[in-house]
């Protein structure tokens, strides 16, 4: 992981909570019925067979094999899975513009 993602991971993370809290914004929306894993971020960086395969040159620590973001309210999907971590931003910032519109 370069240091550079972990720039890129603190903005996935706000543009999840501006994104949430757009969406709750309407007051007919309590939160009640939504998930308590609602806008987690997890990282995966591969098993064991993966890593084999996949060996890392970066000194940084292991290369991240996916990013995975559970939503119940943005994804239909609920658990989204991104090859990397600047896929999984672009898509917290289609929400977030999304969720800006239902305000506006």
């Amino acid at each position: 992981m370069e240091p550079s993602d972990i720039a890129k991971l603190r903005e996935l993370a706000l543009l999840l909570d501006l994104a949430y809290l757009h969406h709750f914004m309407d007051s007919t929306r309590t939160g009640a019925g939504y998930k308590s894993a609602e806008a987690t971020v997890r990282l995966e960086f591969g098993n064991f067979w993966y890593r084999k395969k996949n060996p890392t040159e970066r000194t940084f620590g292991p290369a991240i094999e996916q990013v995975v973001v559970y939503s119940s309210v943005f994804s239909a999907a609920r658990v989204s899975y991104f090859d990397s971590i600047d896929d999984a931003v672009c898509a917290a910032q289609d929400w977030y513009e999304g969720a800006k519109k239902i305000q506006d």
